[in-house]
């Protein structure tokens, strides 16, 4: 009997740490892209798990949905564990490497772990009618108003076919869900009017005009004053 009480104590002890242990994996509750790049605040942070898109390619890494057509989520690895990293890097190479080519990778359903930031605070020093209408981005192509670093990879699956997210068959590598914003330029030219050609693009992106957002007020007057 008393073995029998040792043998149930130890099952006990375990199936306790067992839950513990998923618990510190996946306790955090999954959020929608969409919602933190709408509601997370400039300047916030946020620990999160969120699905998406993930898109690798020579602009940058990007995390989209769906739900959020024209927004884009730049993405850092600060990995603290290299857990589905190769399948990741695999699949999202899987038809350049077929083809022999370098480009836009393949678009794949993640899950990661990590740190979401809002939208960049502008340099304070900066006159407050600039600080207004002044975005900087994220990425180098300032159009990613939101970041994730992921510190966890949870999850990598194909791209369903009938995703939202999803390319044509002929081209594997595109990408439907990140949309460009149109330089301005463009828009000046158009006059402000709401035009296709002033319409963010769903093609792949293309290497930006615009320039890097400066890191402080003097460069950013400099810039100005420049013209």
């Amino acid at each position: 009997m008393r073995h029998e009480l040792q043998i149930f104590g130890l099952l006990t002890i375990a199936l306790i740490a067992g839950k513990l242990g998923a618990q510190s994996v996946g306790g955090l509750q999954l959020v929608p892209l969409c919602e933190l790049q709408t509601k997370v605040a400039q300047g916030e942070r946020r620990t999160v798990r969120v699905e998406g898109v993930y898109l690798s390619g020579l602009e940058g890494q990007y995390l989209v949905t769906a739900g959020c057509l024209g927004r884009s989520t730049s993405i850092e690895f600060e990995l603290r564990s290299h857990r589905l990293w190769k399948r990741l890097a695999q699949m999202s190479n899987e038809t350049n490497t077929r083809r022999h080519t370098s480009g836009h990778g393949d678009a794949i359903l993640v899950i990661f772990e990590g740190e979401f930031y809002g939208p960049i605070v502008p340099d304070p020093k900066l006159p407050e009618a600039i600080r207004k209408n002044y975005h900087p981005g994220w990425d180098h192509n300032n159009a990613s108003m939101t970041k994730l670093v992921v510190h966890a990879i949870q999850s990598v699956e194909p791209l369903p076919a009938d995703h939202p997210c999803a390319p044509p068959k002929s081209e594997p590598n595109q990408w439907p869900c990140f949309q460009n914003p149109a330089p301005a330029s463009s828009q000046k030219a158009q006059g402000g009017r709401g035009t296709a050609s002033s319409q963010p693009s769903c093609a792949q992106p293309t290497r930006a005009v615009r320039l890097s957002p400066p890191t402080d007020a003097s460069e950013f007057i400099n810039r100005i004053t420049a013209f």
